[in-house]
């Protein structure tokens, strides 16, 4: 399409052109309503549709855990005796078939929080690595490198659980108390709480003829 030059145009025109871009933006206004309302009502269509059965299958799954969990009290309690472990310091569980064809995992989610006290760990660690002064380069990309592990999480203020893990692979590399009552510190501070339970496993299945393995995984 080639370009108009409106300067060229007669008024005539113009008033034409312009009560062309008006109906032009008028009829993409009501395209966009009628499109938003079509959004809506298949929105509303696609729930009705599908949600009674994803609640239904949401029960079916929590009565499934239930029943799974209850089944293994024994072989936890077992177990228990038998390695000298104590039940409440395992989130999770596996068992698995003598011939190694399957496994079953029933477990927890764990979530883990700060009870605020760590915030004098980031500092003790902080100050350990402002005392170091034999390569000034090194030491400010270090500074960097461990400000970023313990920086807090934007949402929820409270310092990366994996980040930390990471940072504890540095205690032999410093051997330094300092850095060791910080990190201790940090560490002391978490709060592991378990949340919603969880069933996961996986069976050795013939399909097409090959031997695969099939990973399932079930949360409530």
């Amino acid at each position: 399409m080639n370009a108009i030059d409106i300067n060229t145009l007669s008024p005539e025109q113009k008033k034409s052109l312009e009560n062309q871009l008006k109906a032009d933006k008028r009829e993409a206004k009501a395209k966009r309503a009628n499109d938003l309302t079509a959004f809506k009502d298949l929105s509303e269509s696609y729930i009705e549709k599908h949600i009674d059965s994803l609640v239904h299958h949401h029960e079916i799954t929590g009565m499934m855990i239930e029943k799974l969990w209850n089944d293994f009290k024994p072989l936890r309690d077992l177990k228990a005796g038998v390695y000298g472990v104590k039940i409440n310091d395992q989130d999770s569980y596996t068992v698995s078939s003598k011939d190694g064809s399957s496994s079953i995992t029933v477990g927890y989610n764990v979530t883990i929080g700060f009870d605020g006290t760590e915030s004098a760990g980031v500092e003790k660690i902080k100050e350990f690595l402002k005392s170091l002064s034999s390569d000034a380069d090194n030491v400010k990309k270090l500074s960097a490198a461990v400000n970023t592990f313990l920086k807090p999480n934007v949402k929820t203020g409270m310092l990366n659980p994996s980040k930390i893990i990471e940072l504890s692979k540095l205690k032999s590399e410093f051997n330094d108390d300092r850095f060791d009552e910080g990190l201790e510190i940090i560490m002391s501070a978490q709060q592991r709480r378990q949340n919603s339970m969880y069933v996961s496993g996986w069976k050795f299945v013939i399909i097409d003829g090959l031997s695969k393995k099939l990973e399932f995984r079930f949360t409530i």
